[in-house]
C-alpha cells in the first residue's frame, strides 16, 4: 500500500500552477499569432513587467497594502532576472578547443 502523499510546499504548487498557465497561453499565442517563440517569451516577459507595475502600485501611496512589502524596482528586478537565470541551463562546452582560456600556465 502505497502512503498519501503529504500535502505540496505552497511555493512548489504556485510554481506549478503558473508554469501550467504560462505554458498554455505561450501554445496558444504560438498557435494563433506563428509570431517566433523568442517573440512570445519576450511577450510573457512585458506582461510580467506590467504585473509587477501593478502589484508595486497597489503597495505605495497612502493607502498600501498591509503586508509590508516596500517595493524596490532595482532590487526586484535584480531578483527576477537571478530567478530566470537559474532556470536557463548553461551551454555545455565539450570541445576544449572552444573553451575561453582563464590564464597561463
Amino acid at each position: 500500500m502505497q502512503a498519501e502523499p503529504g500535502p505540496k510546499d505552497p511555493t512548489d504548487a504556485a510554481r506549478a500552477e503558473f508554469h501550467q498557465t504560462i505554458m498554455v497561453a505561450f501554445c496558444n499565442a504560438l498557435r494563433t499569432t506563428q509570431l517566433p517563440p523568442i517573440t512570445v517569451l519576450g511577450l510573457v516577459a512585458m506582461a510580467l513587467g506590467s504585473v509587477y507595475q501593478e502589484v508595486a502600485e497597489a503597495h505605495r501611496g497612502d493607502n498600501p497594502c498591509p503586508c509590508g512589502w516596500q517595493p524596490d524596482p532595482g532590487a526586484d528586478v535584480e531578483a527576477l532576472q537571478a530567478a530566470l537565470a537559474a532556470m536557463i541551463p548553461l551551454p555545455q562546452i565539450t570541445d576544449l578547443r572552444l573553451m575561453q582560456a582563464l590564464g597561463r600556465a
